[in-house]
């Protein structure tokens, strides 16, 4: 690294090879590791072009503001719901997410998440683990093929959550901010009455616009018997 290195601040621990391409373009500067981070940030503060960021912790205004040479926040992840992006635009700072990174991870998760709740798999793990299989009669778990499921958010996540459902001949159905024919899924515009529909009820909408989309008036469409 030379001496013109760009000073970026990086917020949280990034995966090993992720830090190892920092560390060998830029000058990294860890607010995450600094015992006083006021100090670092007064030192290094009036340098730093870039900021690293998770989507969960993303950049508040308040450190924001005590980087006057911020140009760019670059989030590992898709949401930008924890940095104001009106605040940014303000002072012309760009803020960039990884779209796709994860798309098949959180599918993959929430396939997984439906097949344990439905089959009851955590309650037989921990049996099992416990010596008490055998001894304890479980109730008969859900059937999860050919469950009618509700995606809240068709978007990349959603998709992935519907091709593999397809696989497991649910019944598909959808809410989000405008119909996509094209997926053949039905559409329901109405959030309460696809709960009411659906036996599963999936969320997989972005959090950025900060608005309560499942209601007390939501898990009651859903019935006592809906996931």
């Amino acid at each position: 690294m030379n001496n013109d290195a760009i000073d970026v601040l990086l917020t949280q621990p990034v995966p090993d090879a992720i830090d190892a391409q920092l560390v060998s373009t830029y000058r990294v500067h860890r607010l995450y590791q600094h015992d006083h981070p006021q100090q670092l940030l007064g030192e290094v503060g009036p340098r730093i072009r870039a900021v690293v960021t998770g989507g969960a912790k993303g950049l508040s205004n308040a450190l924001m503001d005590q980087l006057p040479s911020l140009e760019i926040v670059a989030i590992s992840g898709i949401g930008t719901d924890a940095v104001d992006l009106r605040h940014a635009a303000s002072r012309g700072i760009h803020v960039t997410t990884t779209p796709g990174v994860l798309t098949a991870d959180v599918a993959d998760l929430a396939m997984g998440l439906i097949i344990s709740t439905l089959r009851r798999l955590g309650e037989g793990e921990r049996l099992v683990r416990d010596g008490l299989w055998g001894t304890v009669d479980l109730p008969l778990a859900r059937k999860v093929s050919g469950i009618g499921l509700g995606i809240v958010g068709l978007g990349e996540v959603g998709k992935a959550i519907a091709r593999r459902a397809a696989a497991f001949d649910m019944r598909i159905a959808y809410n989000g901010r405008r119909e996509q024919p094209e997926t053949g899924y039905r559409y329901e515009p109405d959030l309460i009455e696809l709960a009411r529909s659906v036996d599963v009820l999936v969320v997989s909408a972005s959090a950025d616009g900060g608005r309560v989309l499942v209601t007390a008036q939501v898990l009651d469409a859903l019935g006592p018997e809906g996931y």
